[in-house]
């Protein structure tokens, strides 16, 4: 099974818009991907949908608490060196590093300009709907 490590970005915009984000989350409640997430993920997605968005809290259980479901959850081992400028970036390769993701799946300049952790491969939303395109079995 492909496993994907998203940003917070791709989570936010997946439950709010539809498009690419959305797509991949689809993938992952199809069972074509299973996610690989983080508390540090998980806990940041929290406060940016109670504090910035104002989301509900009780929505905001019910997502994280389906994304538990469709997740593998790590605990991330710090990585050595300095990795990316914002910290931010850092726990999610660190979280795709330990839980052995194919893919970070992120909107976020600075992530996207790195390509590839070791053997991770860091993608666009768009760049993963074309890859699970065409892995998507021909009826």
């Amino acid at each position: 099974m492909i496993r994907v490590t998203p940003d917070t970005n791709v989570l936010i915009s997946a439950l709010f818009y539809y498009g690419n984000e959305r797509a991949v989350l689809e993938a992952a409640v199809e069972g074509r991907l299973q996610f690989v997430l983080s508390m540090e993920i998980i806990d940041e997605l929290i406060r940016v949908l109670e504090k910035k968005f104002k989301v509900d809290p009780e929505l905001t259980r019910d997502y994280v608490l389906r994304l538990n479901e469709l997740s593998d959850i790590v605990t991330p081992r710090k990585l050595p060196g300095k990795l990316v400028r914002d910290r931010e970036d850092a726990k999610v390769i660190e979280c795709a590093h330990s839980g052995h993701s194919d893919y970070i799946v992120s909107g976020d300049r600075d992530l996207l300009s790195l390509k590839r952790y070791q053997q991770t491969r860091i993608l666009s939303p768009r760049e993963l709907v074309k890859i699970l395109r065409h892995e998507r079995p021909s009826a």
